[in-house]
C-alpha cells in the first residue's frame, strides 16, 4: 500500500514538473498598447461614473430591504414594529449617504430629495414612518433607478423570500 501511495505522489510530482516546464516555455500571447485600452473599453454594462455607481449600489440596498420588509410583513415572518425597524433603516441609509463626500457619491440632489421627504413623511397607520408604496415616495425615486440605469449601474433587488 504505501508503494502505491509513494507512486502516486511521485506520478502527481512529475505531472506538476511537466506542467510547470510546459506552461513556462510556451510564448507569451503578443499584446500591443493599442489592444489592451482597447479589451478595457469594450466591457459592456460597465458604470461610467464611479460616485454614481457607489450610490446606486447603496440605494439598491435600501430598495432590496423595503421589497424584504414588505413581503415578510405580508408572509407574516416579521411583525409590525420589525417592519418598522427596518423602515427607519432606509431613513438612516439616505441620511447617511448624504454626508458621503461629493467625490464619492453621485446623485446628491435626487438623495437629498428622497432624504428630505423621508425626514418630514408623516407615519403611516400602522406606524410606519413613511409608506415606501406611497406615490410621493415612487416618484422622488424614480429618477434615482433612471440615472443608475443610465450610468450602467442598474439597480437589483435580492428577495429572500420566492423563486
Amino acid at each position: 500500500m504505501a508503494s502505491v501511495a509513494s507512486g502516486l505522489l511521485g506520478l502527481a510530482l512529475l505531472a506538476a514538473t511537466l506542467t510547470g516546464c510546459t506552461a513556462a516555455a510556451a510564448p507569451a500571447p503578443e499584446t500591443t498598447a493599442l489592444s489592451q485600452p482597447e479589451r478595457v473599453a469594450d466591457i459592456d454594462g460597465a458604470p461610467q461614473d464611479a460616485a454614481i455607481a457607489a450610490t446606486c449600489a447603496a440605494v439598491a440596498t435600501t430598495d432590496t430591504l423595503l421589497h424584504n420588509a414588505r413581503t415578510d410583513l405580508d408572509l407574516g415572518t416579521i411583525t409590525g414594529e420589525q417592519h418598522t425597524a427596518l423602515l427607519d433603516s432606509v431613513i438612516v441609509t439616505y441620511r447617511s449617504l448624504q454626508v458621503v463626500p461629493a467625490s464619492q457619491r453621485g446623485l446628491r440632489a435626487e438623495i437629498d430629495a428622497v432624504a428630505s421627504y423621508l425626514a418630514s413623511a408623516t407615519p403611516t397607520d400602522s406606524l410606519a414612518p413613511f409608506d415606501p408604496d406611497s406615490g410621493e415616495f415612487r416618484a422622488l425615486f424614480e429618477p434615482i433607478r433612471l440615472a443608475c440605469e443610465e450610468n450602467g449601474s442598474e439597480l437589483y433587488v435580492f428577495a429572500t423570500t420566492g423563486g
